[in-house]
């Protein structure tokens, strides 16, 4: 393949070359401009014509980070992101990412601009001011973890648009991620858990929607969206298995919305014990009961957990009232979502296989389990003390 310098104006050349066709049939013509003599400008043309060759090279005009913003919400963000994700990330990028990089040509970012960028953001600077379209404005410095989050996010969004071929190579892949401390997930040991049981079993039968809630999750380990999704059809009362295949979320535009579940894994099936299955046929014969006392005013549903006129209940209200009701039995309080963990490490403690514990959970990869959920638990860690005892200190 052969290319040619024309001359643009003093110590200004432009490159040509051509290399394919369009749909059209015509030749496909790349052009490049150099600043040197002419003999620099031949040696230029040489390593154009390689690149072209090699397919390195990006046609059309450079467009800023902002328009690809706008490509990758069209195309990507609003269809594959679940819309609490998406929603989530569109914060991120208007108030802090696209205020700093948004003018930044995409072919252009470099890894130093992207690593001052965390500068900026990192919780030891006081003060913050990035230029917007509105002016100045001062921005609180933010956490490590969070910090993290939008690299992450930047990093994804680049290397799209290297799949899309609008860059060679992502920036990101050359920068440190920032340092994030991982994140102590709380759960209830064995004792702590037969504590909390042994109060939901208390409860009067007006709570009973409450009780089954937090007993199904310390059974099967669901995610809140995954419980709250529940329908009538997803359990099997005579096997002794819930399928779990869709989730309830809630944004304010929106409401109360179902979803697919995170993963095509979490789409699974999960045995629970006879108690459980008992517990769920009390819950059943009192649904029953409410709907024949609202009559045609009862909303049909079929969730498992509703208002008190049968519409979905709200994600967060099962959430809200567990913090609320461990506080009043004495016990530690995790969030709704420690129950999940509470689930996993008491399996793992007692020598449930961990590839049975991970489909359970609807995790796609064994070591997820492991990373989250082997944890020595207290009772477990007094034994072991025990052991050793009996075996070096004599009687």
């Amino acid at each position: 393949m052969a290319g040619s310098i024309e001359k643009r104006g003093k110590n200004s050349y432009r490159l040509i070359v051509c290399h394919g066709f369009n749909l059209d049939g015509k030749p496909i013509r790349h052009t490049k401009t150099v600043h040197g003599t002419k003999a620099q400008a031949k040696v230029e043309l040489a390593k154009f014509v390689t690149e072209v060759e090699q397919g390195t090279v990006i046609e059309g005009k450079s467009i800023t980070f902002r328009e690809f913003t706008d490509f990758w919400k069209r195309d990507y963000g609003s269809k594959e992101l679940a819309p609490s994700t998406y929603r989530r990330y569109l914060g991120m990028l208007e108030s802090r990412i696209l205020p700093y990089l948004g003018h930044f040509k995409l072919d252009k970012i470099k890894p130093t601009d992207i690593m001052k960028f965390y500068d900026m953001l990192d919780k030891d600077t006081q003060i913050r001011r990035i230029k917007s379209n509105n002016g100045y404005r001062t921005l609180k410095p933010l956490s490590q973890k969070t910090i993290l989050e939008h690299h992450r996010l930047i990093r994804a969004m680049l290397h799209k648009a290297v799949y899309w071929q609008l860059l060679f190579n992502n920036p990101c892949e050359r920068v440190q991620p920032p340092k994030s401390k991982k994140p102590k997930r709380r759960y209830y040991d064995d004792e702590q858990c037969k504590i909390l049981i042994a109060n939901l079993n208390e409860l009067s039968t007006e709570d009973i929607k409450y009780k089954v809630a937090i007993t199904l999750t310390i059974f099967t380990g669901v995610r809140l969206g995954e419980l709250m999704g529940l329908e009538w059809s997803d359990i099997d009362f005579t096997n002794g298995i819930v399928s779990i295949n869709k989730s309830s979320q809630y944004l304010s535009d929106k409401g109360v919305f179902t979803k697919t579940p995170k993963t095509e894994s979490s789409i699974r099936d999960v045995a629970i014990p006879d108690f459980v299955v008992s517990l769920l046929k009390e819950y059943r014969i009192w649904y029953e009961q409410q709907k024949s006392i609202y009559g045609e005013l009862w909303i049909d549903s079929d969730r498992l957990f509703v208002q008190s006129d049968g519409k979905p209940m709200h994600p967060s209200t099962i959430s809200k009232w567990f913090v609320k009701f461990v506080k009043e039995i004495g016990l530690p309080v995790i969030n709704f979502h420690g129950l999940r963990h509470t689930n996993a490490t008491l399996l793992i403690s007692q020598n449930i296989d961990v590839a049975v514990v991970a489909a359970r959970l609807g995790h796609a990869q064994i070591t997820t389990t492991f990373n989250f959920y082997v944890h020595p638990i207290i009772s477990h860690n007094k034994s072991a003390g025990n052991v050793l005892q009996n075996l070096l200190i004599p009687n």
